[in-house]
């Protein structure tokens, strides 16, 4: 880099820069990536990371979904795969869009599989070059096909394969060679999905920490406890968020049903310490739908996640209308012979509320 190069870089002063105008970053899948930003997505082998990529891939495609993540709109997505048996690849859409739960109507199937652009290193002739990340006109390569394609979503599937000139992932300047890549991709406004690996373990996203710098948002995937053989099954952790989030940014268990991604909340050892049961016994509120509005989720969220703690035993199936009951006798008030009650909201039943 020389002098001349250096001087031409551009500053602002901060009231500058607050003048200035930049376009709005769009949701690529709420509410975790929009475009403009990068995502890195690790697990062991065998968790299911490559299946939830490729539902994330068609849903974008489509304007589906997966689980309660929704793709507003659909987009062009690109996803580049570094080991995958070709056929392996076709098998596992089949899938996806067998289940109807990520693209809900024959228009969003057809459209994603407009839109859905598969590069896969096994596709290619024997002895065939591959894309290496570590190889700066691979970089350019992608970068063109990426513009040309005019795609706004890129998954690059994965890391390890993706990569055969950085010698040791575990070293902070061997990702230097990679780092400006994802930069530049920012910059024209490509939305980016890495797929990694963990370590030995499983409790980390394998290499340096110096891959989590260039990244908005980092979700591990682990092992639950119980899972069927064979089974895409999960715990979906955010590690690393930059941006405002909800409910389902929380730690939950992912499932691939007959029917699509099934979604359930991780819940606290201890349920007290849960905020849905602190709600619940408060005496502040007289309904699921109250509790919803005051922890940001809607009704139908609270009543499943109470479900779940009757279901665990830790509940009685009478004690959510025992505890609103109570609530209720609380907001009660006789003032001047004259009783006051707070009105049951339009949106909740009676049972409900009493």
């Amino acid at each position: 880099m020389t002098t001349m190069t250096l001087s031409t870089l551009r500053s602002s002063s901060a009231e500058e820069l607050l003048a200035r105008s930049f376009r709005e970053r769009q949701p690529i899948i709420q509410p975790w990536l929009r475009t403009e930003e990068s995502a890195v997505i690790w697990a062991a082998s065998g968790v299911g990371k490559t299946m939830l990529c490729l539902s994330v891939a068609l849903a974008v495609a489509g304007g589906g979904a997966v689980g309660d993540w929704d793709a507003p709109e659909p987009r062009k997505v690109l996803y580049i795969d570094g080991e995958m048996n070709i056929q392996d690849i076709k098998e596992r859409i089949e899938i996806l869009c067998a289940t109807g739960g990520i693209l809900t109507t024959k228009r969003k199937r057809t459209v994603a599989l407009k839109n859905l652009t598969i590069l896969a290193r096994q596709d290619q002739n024997v002895g065939q070059p591959f894309y290496d990340l570590t190889d700066p006109d691979a970089q350019n390569e992608i970068l063109r096909r990426v513009r040309v394609g005019k795609f706004e979503l890129l998954i690059l599937d994965n890391f390890t394969t993706l990569t055969d000139g950085l010698e040791d992932e575990n070293a902070s300047v061997a990702f230097k060679q990679v780092q400006d890549f994802f930069l530049n991709l920012k910059r024209m406004g490509i939305a980016t999905i890495l797929v990694h690996h963990s370590n030995k373990n499983g409790g980390a996203m394998r290499g340096s920490t110096a891959l989590e710098t260039t990244f908005e948002v980092i979700i591990g995937l682990k092992k639950p406890s119980i899972s069927r053989p064979g089974q895409s099954s999960f715990i979906a952790d955010f590690g690393k968020y930059r941006s405002k989030g909800d409910n389902r940014l929380a730690p939950r268990t992912w499932k691939l049903e007959e029917d699509g991604w099934n979604v359930n909340e991780e819940l606290p050892e201890n349920a007290e310490d849960d905020p849905y049961i602190k709600a619940l016994k408060s005496g502040n509120y007289i309904s699921a739908a109250e509790i919803g509005r005051a922890l940001g989720v809607d009704r139908s969220t609270v009543k499943r996640r109470l479900d779940r703690y009757i279901a665990a035993g830790d509940l009685k199936a009478t004690d959510p209308q025992t505890y609103y009951s109570r609530a209720k006798a609380m907001r009660h008030v006789d003032l001047d012979g004259l009783s006051y009650f707070s009105p049951v909201d339009e949106d909740e039943t009676l049972d409900e509320a009493f």
